[in-house]
């Protein structure tokens, strides 16, 4: 069994704030797949939305594993960046997820695909965290 990473408390607003998730998953040839999302967390998982059978979709169902980066806008020598895997793919019914992410990001309740579209709540279980916090130089003026 894998052991959960804990992301460190130093670096959980990176996780709590509404910033874009870059999100990498691998093609069948090796190469990666990056995709940026929008992404919530409930203090031990990460979770985003995709429509279903999207190519990250895909891919998911035949290799789990991610890694994603955070960057923080307002520093920028301060990340962070997970490793892990996909625990969970749920079909997202009524969309409860999707208009959640879409108030988080967007302040408006619904979220603006066709009706008719199908959504996928994905999990993601850390494996391996890197929270860095660079000292830069403050930028010449």
């Amino acid at each position: 069994m894998t052991t959960i990473a804990q992301i460190p408390a130093h670096s959980r607003d990176l996780l709590e704030r509404p910033l874009l998730m870059t999100l990498s998953t691998q093609l069948n040839d090796g190469s990666a797949q990056l995709t940026p999302v929008w992404f919530n967390y409930d203090g031990t998982y990460i979770y985003f939305n995709s429509e279903k059978d999207r190519l990250k979709h895909r891919i998911l169902r035949q290799r789990p594993q991610v890694s994603l980066i955070i960057l923080d806008p307002d520093d920028r020598a301060r990340w962070l960046a997970v490793r892990g895997r996909v625990i969970e793919m749920v079909d997202d019914v009524d969309w409860v997820h999707i208009n959640a992410l879409t108030q988080r990001y967007m302040g408006v309740p619904t979220f603006g695909a066709p009706p008719d579209e199908k959504r996928v709540r994905f999990k993601i279980q850390p494996e391996h965290v890197t929270a860095v916090e660079k000292y830069a130089p403050a930028p010449a003026h």
